[in-house]
């Protein structure tokens, strides 16, 4: 997770972690979720692609755009709330709420 070589194995690791029971990695999945760009976007794409159904390079422009997204936010932002509970993944958890806090301008407001 700290220091594979590709973005691949790193974001991997980290899921495996992220998945564990109890809260044992889950400051340390967030700590790297947070400041490896690549394992975030990667994990982020991922999320966004299983709980919204979207297809990979769709989540992957929601992950990287959000606010581009604005005619879909109510059901990005449903989808992710809901993520942002999931107890059996932490690293979800924290890509749901970072989603949702790049969202938060948007929620409500009628698509222009």
């Amino acid at each position: 997770m700290l220091d594979g070589d590709l973005p691949i194995l790193r974001v991997n690791a980290a899921g495996i972690l992220a998945k564990l029971p109890g809260q044992g990695y889950a400051d340390q999945v967030a700590r790297v979720l947070a400041h490896d760009e690549d394992v975030r976007h990667l994990y982020l794409t991922a999320v966004i692609s299983r709980v919204c159904a979207a297809d990979w390079t769709t989540a992957g422009r929601i992950a990287s755009q959000p606010t581009s997204y604005a005619h879909r936010v109510d059901f990005l932002a449903t989808r992710l709330a809901r993520e942002a509970l999931n107890p059996r993944d932490s690293g979800a958890r924290w890509c749901s709420s970072v989603m949702l806090r790049e969202l938060s301008p948007m929620i409500g407001r009628s698509p222009a």
